[in-house]
């Protein structure tokens, strides 16, 4: 399951994430101002890290917008976007 997380709606989010071993959360938006401590794939999308001059913690990693589509084409998706 591919896990799209905003800020507004982060908290129910990732405690939904946190259940699924085999989940990947994304960071979109003003979701990318978190660092969650996860024990599963967290990337942030490229442009909304850069847009808000951010730093990321070694253990998320980035992807760009078309790398998040060809995510989401590959994985069922829930929103709290």
């Amino acid at each position: 399951m591919l896990y799209l997380i905003d800020k507004p709606m982060a908290e129910i989010g990732l405690r939904t994430a946190a259940n699924d071993t085999d989940g990947i959360v994304v960071l979109i938006q003003d979701g990318v101002l978190l660092d969650p401590e996860l024990d599963m794939q967290t990337l942030a999308v490229e442009r909304d890290v850069k847009m808000r001059g951010l730093s990321l913690p070694d253990r998320i990693d980035t992807v760009t917008y078309d790398e998040l589509v060809s995510l989401m084409i590959d994985h069922e998706v829930t929103s709290f976007v």
